[in-house]
């Protein structure tokens, strides 16, 4: 061997040694790809040497009933959508490596849906009834047969939704959360085995203490262990260093506890959500056997009947909303962009807190939360020990409770962005016994948190008082805290209003007054009036199934009022609205899909509603307009034109000529009454020298489409997602606001089409059909990219309608 070669052997082995060495751990692998996977239920798929090529190959998350038809007896009925469930099994084929040869290997899932079986080599790893919650099996000696290393692991997933409805929504069946693969040492931190919280802040100086508890598992007998900690900055620099060493015990697993002290931190808040993160290492003399990484916002959280909420020690107002997890075209396999695109929709609106309803989310939408700016209340469970589904977890809940409890508290505590706690929702026959029971186990797991429940205020072991619908009614809240003066309170579901995207009617509509009418009579003057826009109906001949965009329909209480009430009430720490986004199921009755709850529809197109709240919410100039202006035939007819601003003052304008400048009052609104004429609309909102504009012309006939992305560029990841929204437009580019047009869509090139949706409650299309109505002028269209390069094209066609085509860039 001569020199060069010696060198090149050398430099060869010191690479393969330090790559094995960095092989030590790898954490959050994912395995979301190529799984096999077919909706039949047989014993045999569990058996390693079932042949399953001829199954259907797919990537997760997947959600097989948003695959399947809209049909009046299917099992989950109006609660589940009318959508199917059934039983469905998935495979994955896990190659082993030799390097994970003396590791433990760790399998991974943010959720299933539900009652899930995992087998390995067919091997039983475990069942969990619960198709909200992470869940983790070692796999590790499932990896071996006789001893021996198996190369070709068969990973057998059987999710059972036969039985249906399991929930009061949409659920969604299947794998519709991520799954990842942990293989660490031996001696080991579990997977959430570190919980950091704020424990003090200076708010002179912003110095802070931090807290830290570490667990290590299958520490060896007569091992050295030395823990070390790092606190980086956001852009990775170290700010604090700190280590420990483990004091032998005899005990194999140990929580230790450091105190981290930080001066000048960055706080975190809703304005600025300043991340850290935390590395946690062990060590076995000089040999890492584990790292580990934390995100932290350090930040603190108070609250009382006179201040209200306290973040980082400043009164701020809860401006939140509840919504379920599922969304729109994708069903509750929801890409991680969907959630992105959805949360910057509601920072848009000026929105600062979330109530993610009635069960913990998957783990993406908490990292987004912290990232983005936003409060959590954080629920737990729908019901407790009574079903409200005749499947729901209320038949698993006094075997499971604890088990997912500590799961989805132990999961979620380092997120600053979860603010408190909720035990339950609605709970059917609820009990003290069993809300102490709950409230006391969450305190034992993070004490640094408040706990609330959705209608659990008589009980009397919450921290907050939680109130839903009762909330509503007039003088509620009020007199509960002259009761109970030194609670407070939060609206965890304040208030229900209900609209339909391009849909108007100028007269108050309460529903039980139209739907219950001997609910009605029992409530009726609780509830608070609004006056009727018009003494006629202008709009006579919408869809009964559709509700008005106006802010005149409602349960008890319009979303103008819930705002008011928000800000008037001081021990009130803020509401969470029914809902932002509109969900499938808990539908009224067929055909309906749905009820328009949300001030987003099932398309993710914004309702005029989403404005009022921003104009209330968002310190950004602002200014909107309804309803739109194209009404042929009600020519002379005087119709409300409503205007929703955070400026003090607006001017209207009907073809040049002004209709008079108003000042905004506490209504919350701008209301002109306006002789309908084609032509052009235009407000002028402003306050000083800040001025905002908008401008609606009456439409033609459909000409064309408009098309428009979020997103021109991917990355060939198959993960990117871009939404392309469609707008029916006239021959001068005028949007058509009623436009019901069947248009064809043609994707070419490494792109596939995930979702298409108009947002109409009684459209019962696929949702991934090449050809579909829009509803209102609209309609979207999710494209995901594949792994492979190149240009993806989207031509949109229809009759009467010109082609035209967008391109999505997957570079």
């Amino acid at each position: 061997m001569n020199f060069t070669r010696f060198i090149i052997f050398i430099c060869a082995f010191v690479l393969t040694s330090i790559s094995y060495l960095s092989m030590a751990y790898e954490r959050n692998i994912n395995l979301d790809f190529n799984w096999k996977f077919t909706l039949s239920d047989q014993s045999k798929y569990k058996e390693p040497k079932f042949d399953d090529q001829q199954w259907r190959t797919l990537n997760l998350p997947h959600d097989w009933s948003i695959e399947g038809e809209y049909k009046e007896d299917n099992p989950a009925g109006k609660k589940g959508g009318f959508l199917p469930t059934g039983t469905g099994w998935y495979r994955y084929h896990l190659a082993y490596k030799p390097e994970w040869e003396n590791k433990r290997v760790y399998l991974r899932f943010d959720g299933v849906y539900l009652n899930s079986d995992v087998w390995v080599n067919g091997q039983h790893a475990g069942h969990r009834p619960n198709g909200y919650v992470s869940f983790s099996y070692d796999i590790t000696d499932m990896m071996k047969s006789r001893g021996r290393i198996v190369k070709d692991n068969v990973i057998a997933v059987r999710v059972d939704h036969q039985l249906a409805p399991t929930g009061r929504w949409y659920t969604g069946s299947g794998i519709y959360r991520h799954v990842w693969l942990d293989v660490v040492d031996e001696t080991h931190v579990p997977h959430d085995g570190v919980f950091v919280r704020t424990d003090h802040i200076n708010f002179l100086n912003n110095n802070a203490k931090v807290l830290v508890d570490t667990e290590i598992n299958n520490i060896k007998a007569n091992e050295n262990i030395r823990l070390v900690q790092q606190l980086k900055d956001h852009n990775g620099k170290v700010v604090l260093n700190n280590s420990l060493s483990v004091k032998n015990t005899g005990q194999a697993n140990q929580s230790l506890s450091q105190e981290l002290n930080l001066k000048n931190a960055r706080l975190w808040s809703t304005d600025t959500p300043y991340l850290y993160t935390l590395s946690t290492q062990v060590y076995s003399g000089k040999k890492q056997l584990d790292s580990i990484e934390t995100r932290v916002g350090i930040r603190s959280i108070g609250y009382n009947v006179n201040d209200g909420f306290l973040l980082n020690n400043q009164p701020v107002e809860l401006e939140g909303m509840a919504f379920h997890h599922d969304a729109g075209a994708v069903g509750a396999a929801v890409p991680d962009d969907v959630w992105r695109r959805r949360l910057q929709q509601l920072k848009d609106m000026g929105m600062n807190a979330l109530r993610p309803a009635h069960t913990p989310f998957a783990p993406i939408f908490y990292d987004l939360a912290d990232e983005m700016g936003f409060m959590i209340m954080n629920e737990a469970f729908d019901g407790w020990e009574t079903e409200k589904a005749y499947f729901d977890y209320g038949l698993h809940f006094e075997q499971w409770w604890k088990t997912d409890l500590e799961s989805i508290v132990k999961r979620d505590r380092n997120h600053p962005s979860v603010v408190m706690w909720s035990v339950g929702n609605e709970v059917v026959n609820a009990t003290a016994e069993t809300q102490k029971k709950l409230v006391d186990f969450v305190k034992k797991l993070d004490n640094t948190r408040p706990i609330t429940q959705g209608r659990g205020y008589m009980l009397g072991h919450l921290d907050i008082d939680g109130f839903n619908g009762h909330g509503e009614y007039k003088g509620y809240l009020e007199e509960h805290f002259k009761n109970h003066p030194k609670t407070t309170q939060v609206g965890t579901e304040i208030t229900h209003t209900l609209q339909t995207r391009g849909i108007y009617r100028t007269k108050t509509w309460y529903r039980d007054e139209i739907h219950n009418k001997h609910k009605w009579k029992q409530i009726k003057d609780k509830v608070t009036y609004t006056p009727n826009l018009t003494e006629e109906e202008v709009f006579k001949d919408e869809n009964p199934h559709y509700a008005s965009s106006y802010d005149n329909a409602y349960v008890r209480m319009n979303a103008r009022e819930e705002i008011k009430m928000a800000q008037r009430l001081p021990y009130l720490l803020g509401t969470f609205r029914w809902t932002a986004f509109d969900y499938i199921g808990e539908a009224r009755k067929w055909p309906e899909r749905t009820r328009n709850f949300g001030v987003i529809d099932l398309a993710g197109f914004e309702k005029d509603t989403y404005y009022l709240y921003q104009s209330q919410w968002s310190k950004k100039p602002m200014v909107h307009m309804l309803p739109h202006w194209t009404h042929p035939g009600k020519e002379g007819v005087k119709i409300p034109v409503v205007v929703y601003t955070n400026l003090e003052e607006a001017e209207l304008f009907l073809n040049g000529k002004s209709l008079g400048s108003k000042k905004m009052t506490d209504d919350l609104q701008i209301v002109w009454l306006v002789p309908y004429q084609a032509g052009e609309l235009k407000v002028v909102a402003k306050t000083g020298r800040v001025e905002q504009t908008q401008v609606i012309k009456t439409s033609g006939k459909p000409y064309t489409v408009k098309l428009s992305a979020d997103k021109l560029k991917v990355k060939p990841n198959q993960i990117d997602v871009s939404h392309i929204t469609i707008d029916i437009v006239d021959k001068q580019g005028v949007f058509v606001p009623r436009a019901d047009n069947e248009v064809v869509l043609e994707l070419s090139g490494p792109g596939k089409i995930i979702g298409v949706e108009n947002g109409d409650i009684l459209d019962h299309a696929n949702h991934v059909a090449t050809t579909r109505k829009v509803f209102s002028g609209k309609l979207m269209v999710m494209v995901q990219s594949t792994e492979t390069k190149g240009d993806i094209s989207l031509k949109v066609s229809g009759k009467a309608l010109k082609t035209q085509s967008i391109s999505i860039m997957s570079k």
